[in-house]
């Protein structure tokens, strides 16, 4: 549920649901986690363009 919103693909009578389900915690939890694996994942992509041009760290 806050998946789908984090990407903004949900329609928006079921965005408006999830607003009155969801816990101000819950929101929190699910941007940090979501803002994480995105910095991870940058981080995974950079370090393999590095390294296939032959840079070393």
């Amino acid at each position: 549920m806050i998946f789908w919103a984090f990407f903004g693909v949900r329609q928006k009578r079921h965005g408006e649901s999830d607003l009155v389900k969801l816990t101000p915690l819950q929101i929190v939890v699910a941007g940090i986690l979501g803002g994480a694996v995105f910095v991870l994942v940058l981080v995974f992509v950079v370090r393999t363009i590095v390294q296939s041009h032959g840079a070393t760290t």
